[in-house]
This record gives structure tokens, sequence and C-alpha cells, in this order.
């Protein structure tokens, strides 16, 4: 089939959620259905043991699929340098769309911060995260881990940064289950669609429709307030149809930090400590002092790294964060910069 559409920066959906929740499943569906809406996929696989299992059936119900593999290790820590490679080979088959599945214990957080990257930057963007629930064991999971709070914290944020929420195995529990699984689920993520499922099955339109849509007529894509978007999201939860997902709440916002007057740690790391709890990380690089050199800033849990760097190209600010608002970061970034020039 012929790509209808040519894509500046490809589209990226991650497939989050814990060890044996269907994500393969959907992941299979999304697969045979891609055509239908005139999209060429590309996957990442991640796999924790050293042999490719899903991969393998991915292939056998997919043959041709162009597939890229990370095994032996989880792509948010011990693989995450190998991701830019990785996708950069996914983009040299000029792909519609690139699916990725983390392994059960990644934090989609972490595949974000890869993603804006120097090499990746420029070609990919997040398009949705979709996490998927266990609803027969999802209450379980935290007295059965209760005692490592670090695999606590990351299934928490698994819920938490998602934009769409499938509640699958629906089928495997009852409705009063049903109805403290959803409460449980509120309290981490109140905002994003939460659907319920059997067999990871929705109505794929959701997903795929605004690619469809955004890349056929770019030029005539709107320009939305992000918290009405989020707003609308929710009065709409109860839609499985008609409903289509134009952000990610987890998002990324490229400022540039080219400035004609020096530029000091102190200025930037101000304005990052300003952003809140909503600015879960940021990176660039700079040109620091009046000699210019230049150096790499890594910000995350509060804490600002400094190192020096080689990198020659036009300094650039990156902000990942929830729900942020590009429009507004802008003003407010140039502002501070000026402001503190004098």
């Amino acid at each position: 089939m012929e790509r209808r559409f040519s894509v500046s920066k490809v589209p990226v959906i991650v497939l989050s959620g814990f060890l044996g929740s269907g994500k393969t499943t959907l992941l299979l569906r999304m697969l045979q259905e891609a055509a239908s809406f005139g999209l060429s996929p590309a996957v990442l696989m991640n796999e924790l043991g050293k042999q490719d299992v899903d991969g393998h059936l991915l292939q056998a119900s997919s043959p041709g699929i162009n597939v890229e593999k990370l095994l032996d290790g989880c792509m948010c820590c011990s693989k995450k340098s190998e991701i830019s490679d990785s996708v950069k080979h996914l983009l040299g088959r000029k792909p519609d769309v690139i699916l990725i599945e983390l392994t059960g214990v990644a934090n989609p957080e972490e595949i974000v911060d890869a993603l804006t990257e120097p090499a990746l930057l420029p070609y990919v963007k997040l398009k949705t995260v979709i996490t998927v629930l266990d609803a027969e064991h999802v209450l379980e999971y935290n007295s059965i881990f209760a005692s490592d709070r670090e695999l606590v914290h990351t299934l928490r944020r698994q819920m938490e940064v998602a934009d769409l929420l499938l509640l699958n195995k629906i089928d495997l529990v009852n409705d009063k289950q049903r109805q403290t699984i959803e409460k449980t689920v509120r309290k981490w993520n109140e905002r994003s669609l939460l659907l319920p499922t059997a067999y990871s099955r929705f109505d794929l339109n959701l997903i795929f429709g605004p690619l469809q849509a955004q890349e056929l007529s770019p030029a005539s894509s709107p320009t939305f307030n992000r918290k009405l978007q989020v707003v609308k999201s929710v009065r709409s939860k109860s839609q499985s149809s008609g409903h289509t997902m134009s952000y990610s709440r987890i998002q990324t916002v490229t400022l540039s930090a080219d400035f004609p007057h020096f530029v000091t740690q102190r200025t930037v790391e101000r304005f990052l400590t300003k952003r809140g709890s909503m600015l879960l990380r940021a990176k660039g690089y700079f040109k620091l002092g009046s000699g210019g050199e230049s150096y790499l800033m890594q910000f995350s849990g509060k804490r600002t790294n400094w190192q020096h760097a080689s990198f020659e190209g036009k300094p650039y600010l990156v902000l990942i964060g929830m729900d942020l608002d590009a429009e507004t970061l802008e003003q407010e970034w140039h502002q501070h910069m000026t402001e503190s020039s004098f």
C-alpha cells in the first residue's frame, strides 16, 4: 500500500503496563488493523530476558513487519543507551508510526526522555502513552510488592502518565471489584480516559484516527488549549467511539537557548525550580559564560547536573512534564532570560 501522506516528525505510541496485563495482545491487534487506517507501522520491543519470546510471536502474526528488539534488560535503565540507534534504524524504513512496547517494569517517563536526545528530537514526537492494567490483579500489586518501593513507584507512574488507561481482563472481575479498581486508579490519574476491555479490545480509531486527520491535513490542524483538552477528555470518558485523542499528558517542549547575552547555570536553574511538580525533568545544551563553553544540563528530582560537552549545534532546552502549555512556557522562558540579562 502506498503511503498516503508524508510525515515531518514520526508519531510514537508507547504501550506500558505490568507483566501479563495484555500489552502484546494489544500490539498484535494494532499491527493487524493499522493497514485499514492507511498506516505503515514499525515496532520497538523490549524484553527483560535473553530469549526473544514476544518478538517471534509478533513476526509470525505480522510477517514483514519492521521490528527492532532490545533483549536482556529494561530500556528505561540498562538498555536506555540503545534506544536511539534502534529508533534510527526504524526511521530508515520510513514508517508512519512507531509503536514501542515496554517491559512490565519500565517507567514511560524514561522512554520519553530518550526520545528527546539530539539524534532523535528532530524526527520523532510522542503521540500517546497507553497503559494496560490487569483488572484481576491490579489491586494486589501494592501489597505484593510493598517491600520494593521503586517497583511500586513505577507501577503508579505507569498509571499517572498514561493518556489512555485500559482496564483489561474486565471479564474476570465482578461489578463491585471493578468499581473498587476504578476508584483506586482514579486516585493516581483522575483525568485520562479509562476504558474497560477484554483481550485489550477497543475502537482503534481512538488512537489511529487522529494520525490520519493530523497528517493528511497538517495545515488545518487546530491549536488547542491543553487544559480544555483534558477537560474534554474527562467528559467524554464514557464514549468508547467518536472520541479522539489529540495530545499526550506527558509532553516535551523544546525552547531555544541561543541568546546574545551570557547564560549562567543559576539563571537556568531558577527557571526550572519555578515550574513545580508538573515538570518531571529537563535537559539541554547551553553555552555558558564569556567563553561560550558548551555544557550539558540535566534536571531530575529537583536536582540539576552540569557537565562539559562537545555539542556544537545551537543551544536548546527540552522540558518534559505533565500537561505543559508550550506557548506559555516559551513566553515565560524568554521573559525570564531577558530579565536575567540586565
